[in-house]
C-alpha cells in the first residue's frame, strides 16, 4: 500500500509539472496582440534621435514624428502608449525578438532584418535630395549629374552612394566617411554637390550659409520606413499596423507629423513645397 501511495504522489507530481510547462508554453507563445489586448500596453522602442525621437528632460515625454505615429496607434487600440528607452537603432531588433517592445518605428526592411523580425507599413518615404556648391547650376533632374565632370560627394558604404549610382552612374563620386568632411568639400567647390537624405540636407543648408541650392531632383528617389514587429503566426497586430499606415498615408497624417516634428526639433526654418514624406 506505502508503494502505491507514493506511485500514486509520483503520477501526481508529474501531471502537475506536464499542466506547468503547458502553461509556461501557452505563456511563451502569447501573441503581440493577445499581450497588448491583455496588459492594455503599446511598448514602443525609444532613443535620442532627433526629429523621430526626441525626450523633453524637463517632462520626461517623448516627442518626434515617429514617436506620435506610435503614439496614434495606440490610441486607436485604446490602450497606453509606454515608451521603452532601447539606446539606439542598433538595438531594434534585439529589443523585438527579446520581447522587451511589442513595436518599433522608422526601420527599413531589409532581407537581412526579415530573417530576424516582420514589417509593417511603409508608415513614410524619405527622399534623396542634392545640395549644390553655389557656383555648380542644375539640379532639378538626376541627368544634370549624371556626367564624369559632375564631383558629387556621398559618404562611403551607405545608402546615399546607392542611390547615386543609381539615379546619375556617370558622375564621379568623391567618397568621405563624415557628412562634415563632405559639407566642407561642397562649400569650398572640391565637390560640386552632395546627396543624402532630405533631413541630414536640409540641417547641413540650414548650418551651413557657404553651401548653394537644394534641390528635389527628377525623377523622385525614396525609401520607404516601416515600423519593425515580431515575427509570429497570429497575423492580427500586423494587420492592423498596415491598415493604420494606409489610413494615415492616404490623409496625410504622417506626413504632416514628419514635417511638424523637423521643424520642431530639427532647427529648420523651413521645408521646401518640393519635399514629400508620401509615396
Amino acid at each position: 500500500m506505502k508503494n502505491l501511495k507514493w506511485g500514486i504522489l509520483a503520477v501526481f507530481s508529474a501531471f502537475l509539472a506536464v499542466i506547468g510547462m503547458a502553461s509556461n508554453a501557452a505563456a511563451q507563445q502569447e501573441s503581440t496582440w493577445d499581450r497588448i489586448q491583455r496588459t492594455g500596453e503599446l511598448r514602443f522602442a525609444v532613443f535620442n534621435f532627433p526629429p523621430y525621437f526626441v525626450k523633453d528632460l524637463s517632462t520626461g515625454e517623448w516627442g518626434g514624428g515617429i514617436v506620435e505615429m506610435a503614439k496614434d496607434a495606440a490610441a486607436e487600440l485604446k490602450v497606453n502608449f509606454v515608451p521603452v528607452d532601447v539606446g539606439g537603432w542598433g538595438e531594434l531588433v534585439l529589443a523585438l525578438t527579446t520581447n522587451k517592445v511589442d513595436l518599433a518605428g522608422g526601420m527599413q526592411a531589409t532581407p537581412v532584418r526579415a530573417t530576424s523580425i516582420d514589417f509593417a507599413g511603409p508608415i513614410y518615404w524619405i527622399e534623396w535630395v542634392t545640395v549644390n556648391n553655389p557656383n555648380f547650376k542644375g539640379g532639378a533632374n538626376w541627368s544634370d549629374y549624371n556626367d564624369p565632370s559632375v564631383r558629387v560627394a556621398v559618404q562611403t558604404g551607405s545608402s546615399d552612394q546607392v542611390l547615386l549610382t543609381m539615379n546619375a552612374p556617370k558622375a564621379t563620386q568623391s567618397q568621405f566617411k563624415e557628412l562634415s568632411q563632405i559639407i566642407l568639400a561642397v562649400s569650398s567647390g572640391r565637390a560640386d554637390a552632395f546627396t543624402t537624405t532630405v533631413l541630414s540636407s536640409l540641417i547641413a543648408k540650414e548650418k551651413n550659409p557657404g553651401l548653394g541650392t537644394f534641390n528635389s531632383p527628377q525623377p523622385r528617389t525614396s525609401l520607404p520606413g516601416y515600423f519593425g514587429i515580431r515575427s509570429e503566426v497570429d497575423p492580427r497586430f500586423r494587420n492592423y499596423l498596415n491598415w493604420w499606415a494606409e489610413w494615415n498615408n492616404k490623409l496625410g497624417l504622417n506626413d504632416a507629423r514628419m514635417r511638424e516634428s523637423m521643424l520642431r526639433y530639427s532647427g529648420i526654418s523651413e521645408i521646401p513645397d518640393s519635399v514629400s514624406f508620401r509615396e
